[in-house]
C-alpha cells in the first residue's frame, strides 16, 4: 500500500504517518520543506509547494499512490486535489475537516459578533454526522480556510472511488495542546485562582491526536466507497471545570475556584452551549477506540510540562508576571 501525506509534517499527520509505517505501507510525505518530520519517521520526501504537487505533471502523479491524505484542503484548492488524485489513478482520499463544520457549532459560541447566533440550539445531542452543516463562514475560521466550505467543494465533484472526511473535535497531545497549556502554565506559575464562566459547566468535544492518527490509516482500510464523513472524538470527556480539576490532579495541584459570569471570563474553550458528537461511526466502522482519554491527558500533560513553555511561549507570559499569587512558590509534583 502507498500512502501519500500532503502536509504530514504537523501533530496529526506525525500519528498517522507512525501509525502507516507500523503497518509497512510505503510513506511518502510531499510538503513545502519547512518543518522536517523528526528522525523516528523514516519515509520518502517530496519537497515542493502545493500547487506543483498537485499539478498534471507535478510529483503525485507519478507516485500514483493507493491513497492521498491531506489535512489541509481548502475550498480554493479542492478541484485541485481532486483533479490530481484522478490522474494518480488513487482510490481512496481521506480529508481531515472538523466538527466545526456543523450549525450546531456557531450556535452559542460566544462569538455572536464574530457571526455566530443566539443561544437557542436545536440540534438534538450528540451530533451525528447528517446533522445540518453551516452554510456561515465559522467565526474563528482563519481567511481563505473554512471546512464547511471545503466539504461542499469536495461533495461537488468526488471521486468515483472514496472520499472519506475526518470531522475531530479539539485535536490534543503531544504537538497539539495549546488549549491545555493555558492551564498547566497557570499551574507552573503557581497561579491558583481559576476563574470559571458559569460554574465551568461547559463541554465540548476533544480529540486526542492519537485518536486521529488511528482513524486516517483505518479510513484507509474500512472506510465505506463513496462520500463518507466520521466524527473523530473522544468517547468521552470533561467540562471546562472537570478538565482543570484532572489537569490538577494529574499535577497535584489545588485550584481557588472563583465563579464568575460567562462574558467575564476569558478561557481556551469557550463554547457556551453544550458541544459534543457521536462516535458511533468512529468505533463500529472504523474500529477505533484508543486511547484512553484519561491516560491520553496524563501523556498530554507529562508533555506541557517538560515542552510547553518552548511552543507555546507568548501565552500567559503576562500571567506569570503579574498574577502570582502569595503561593505561588510552591509548585506541584510531578
Amino acid at each position: 500500500m502507498r500512502v501519500l501525506f500532503l502536509g504530514g509534517t504537523g501533530p496529526v499527520g506525525l500519528a498517522a504517518c507512525r501509525q502507516a509505517i507500523s503497518r509497512g505501507y510505503e510513506v511518502t510525505v510531499a510538503h513545502t520543506g519547512q518543518h522536517e518530520p523528526p528522525n523516528d519517521v523514516a519515509v520518502e520526501h517530496i519537497h515542493a509547494d502545493r500547487e506543483l504537487l498537485l499539478a498534471a505533471d507535478g510529483p503525485i502523479a507519478r507516485v500514483r499512490p493507493h491513497a492521498i491524505v491531506d489535512s489541509r484542503t481548502t475550498a480554493s484548492n479542492a478541484k485541485a486535489l481532486l483533479d490530481c488524485a484522478r490522474r494518480a489513478g488513487t482510490r481512496r482520499l481521506v480529508v481531515v475537516s472538523s466538527t466545526d463544520v456543523y450549525e450546531y457549532f456557531v450556535v452559542g459560541s460566544g462569538h455572536e459578533k464574530a457571526g455566530g447566533r443566539a443561544v437557542l440550539p436545536a440540534q438534538t445531542l450528540p451530533i451525528t454526522e447528517d446533522a445540518p452543516l453551516r452554510e456561515a463562514p465559522y467565526p474563528w475560521a482563519t481567511p481563505g480556510h473554512d471546512n464547511a466550505a471545503m466539504e461542499r467543494a469536495l461533495a461537488a465533484s468526488r471521486l468515483d472511488e472514496s472520499i472519506a472526511v475526518l470531522r475531530p473535535g479539539m485535536i490534543y497531545g503531544p504537538g497539539a495542546a495549546g488549549r491545555e497549556w493555558t492551564l498547566v502554565s497557570r499551574i507552573r506559575a503557581g497561579i491558583r485562582r481559576l476563574e470559571l464562566p458559569d460554574g465551568g459547566a461547559q463541554f465540548f468535544a476533544r480529540s486526542a491526536v492519537e485518536r486521529v492518527g488511528r482513524a486516517v490509516i483505518a479510513a484507509i482500510e474500512k472506510a465505506p466507497a463513496g462520500w463518507w464523513p466520521v466524527n473523530v472524538v473522544d468517547p468521552y470527556g470533561w467540562t471546562y471545570a472537570g478538565l482543570a480539576g484532572e489537569i490538577a490532579r494529574v499535577l497535584d495541584w489545588k485550584w481557588e475556584p472563583v465563579v464568575v459570569p460567562w462574558d467575564a471570563a476569558a478561557h481556551p474553550f469557550k463554547i457556551q452551549s453544550p458541544y459534543f458528537c457521536s462516535d458511533r461511526r468512529l468505533r463500529e466502522v472504523l474500529g477505533v477506540t484508543e486511547p484512553d482519554p484519561a491516560a491520553a491527558l496524563v501523556d498530554t500533560v507529562a508533555w506541557l510540562w517538560k515542552h510547553g513553555a518552548e511552543h507555546y511561549p507568548d501565552q500567559f507570559e503576562k500571567s506569570e508576571a503579574t498574577h502570582r499569587g502569595p503561593e505561588s512558590t510552591r509548585q506541584p509534583k510531578k
